[in-house]
């Protein structure tokens, strides 16, 4: 059997509808659907699987499936997640049959399954006959599934039997979101006629369980998004607790959904996981008079050895895109700098990322999502989270300000060493002060936004800076390393120059985004 690991995966969007169907209903002819050149019915299938989860159900509450289907053209593994239109599927060879769900499938769901075990939740048996409308190449544009489903709850005992068309969209279907819909909406219109309607369940294994949707399966678990997203809509005006415990909600989502993506090493996916801690530390840090603080700054902690793991693989990645652009500008072919510089960098992040996997999946790191996850759906307010949402946020953001302006004071006493130590202050001053600000607009502080902007530039000026005075110590000990190897060292020289050029640039930008800070007090 093929090696689930070795084969890795693939994905593809599903965009389908289901309908409800009456017996002796039949496929009408659909011939006269726009750009369908021909009708193909392809030959009765039988589909089995299984569907799998946690005790608690914990993908079915957030519209996840996971399943191992036989028989068919996509026999295998697959994971099912929702999607800005549709859902996207992730597809697995089969492998061996051993009852148990393979790691090399957990890992893209382990931020929602963490150390929890998968066991069956539903077998699924269905019998298709399915119909394909091709365009005028032969191309598959949309396929009509004629399902005769039986379904048995494993868990909980009962059987239940229907019959559903699913209309899925092909390979050849329209390239634009209103094509799609349009061709959707006309076949739709073709079905109704002969007794479909649309499906009271948008599952096959929500339906086993008896139930129209996923949620329904676990009515009383909610999601984090779910719940931000109520709280959102009634933001403005409101109580400070629910503006700021929306945009946790928030930030606790994305940090999920971006988890999968930072261990597949996607690219810029450990600098977004990475930039999703730091807002949360400093979201918890700014507005912590809202919240228990023996629970926001164990949290923080927490957050800060995540953020450790994750800043370690992402320095070094950045090393080696600096190293390589700057290489680039100066048209440096393949040189041993270039080996010493981007290569090893590469190298060293390799190791790094490998690390930052273990530790996402460490059981400190699942208990931190277990304990964000019931600090949204259960928040520990103070009296402070009761006060008006606008009140609080002015003073915070003028708290904020203040910090900024303690800090850039305390720069202009410092000189050496310690003067980059008091920009890097002002620099995560300033990060927090936009982040804090970020979390808040859904309140219409009238400040929010500019406030954010000046954090985010005065931030971002800084952070330069201080890549390029790291990368030019870096430059001058590789630059010895590569002397006493008898390299030539003239280049490094060069992209010393090119580097310092560069961080004394952000910083004299710096100097002039403090002073948009400052004017904001």
């Amino acid at each position: 059997m093929t090696n689930i690991a070795e084969a890795g995966h693939h994905s593809q969007s599903e965009i389908e509808r289901k309908y409800d169907v009456e017996e002796g209903a039949s496929v009408p002819d659909l011939n006269a659907v726009d750009g369908i050149a021909a009708v193909e019915i392809r030959k009765p299938v039988k589909l089995e699987a299984v569907y799998y989860d946690t005790e608690n159900l914990d993908l079915a509450v957030r519209r996840i499936i996971v399943r191992r289907r036989t028989g068919g053209g996509d026999a295998g593994w697959h994971i099912k997640k929702p999607a800005a239109e549709g859902r996207t599927e992730l597809h697995w060879p089969l492998g061996d049959d051993t009852g148990t769900v393979p790691d090399a499938i957990l890992e893209p769901i382990r931020a929602w399954v963490r150390d929890r075990d998968l066991t069956p939740l539903a077998r699924i048996a269905t019998r298709r006959t399915a119909l394909h409308l091709l365009d005028a190449d032969g191309n598959g544009v949309v396929e009509i599934a004629d399902d005769e489903v039986t379904a048995t709850d494993v868990r909980n005992g009962g059987k239940r039997s229907w019959r559903e068309w699913e209309v899925e969209l092909l390979g050849a279907a329209p390239d634009t979101e209103e094509g799609r819909t349009a061709l959707l909406d006309q076949i739709e219109g073709l079905l109704a006629p002969v007794g479909a309607h649309p499906s009271s369940s948008v599952a096959k294994i929500a339906r086993a369980l008896g139930a129209d949707s996923l949620t329904e399966v676990l009515p009383e678990a909610r999601l984090v998004h779910d719940m931000t997203e109520d709280a959102a809509g009634d933001a403005a005006g409101g109580a400070a607790s629910v503006v700021l415990v929306a945009a946790i909600g928030d930030l606790v989502n994305a940090l999920e959904q971006t988890d999968p993506a930072a261990r597949a090493d996607e690219p810029d996916a450990v600098h977004r996981m990475r930039t999703i801690v730091r807002r949360l530390r400093s979201v918890l840090a700014a507005y912590r008079s809202l919240f228990d603080r023996k629970v926001t700054d164990d949290l923080r902690d927490r957050l800060g050895r995540i953020g450790s793991a994750l800043g370690d693989a992402r320095d070094l990645e950045v090393r080696a895109l600096r190293a390589e652009a700057l290489l680039d500008e100066l048209g440096q072919p393949e040189t041993d700098a270039r080996e010493r510089l981007v290569d090893g960098a590469r190298e060293l992040y390799a190791k790094a990322h490998a690390h930052l996997c273990t530790v996402l999946s460490s059981p400190e790191y699942y208990r931190l999502l277990d304990d964000l996850d019931a600090f949204v759906a259960d928040p520990p307010l103070t009296d402070a989270g009761a006060k008006s949402a606008k009140k609080v946020v002015k003073k915070v953001l003028a708290r904020e300000l203040r910090r900024v302006q303690k800090r850039a004071d305390a720069v202009e006493k410092a000189s050496g060493d310690d003067l980059e130590s008091r920009l890097h202050e002002v620099r995560k001053a300033g990060r927090r002060l936009r982040y804090a600000a970020e979390a808040a607009e859904a309140a219409g502080v009238g400040r929010s936004a500019s406030v954010a902007a000046a954090g985010e530039r005065l931030q971002d000026t800084l952070g330069e800076h201080r890549d390029c005075v790291l990368f030019g110590g870096h430059l001058s000990r590789t630059a010895d390393r590569a002397e006493a190897a008898g390299e030539k060292t003239a280049v490094y020289a060069a992209l010393a120059e090119l580097s310092t050029r560069s961080g004394t640039a952000a910083l004299a930008e710096s100097t002039r985004a403090l002073a948009d800070v400052r004017r904001l007090r």
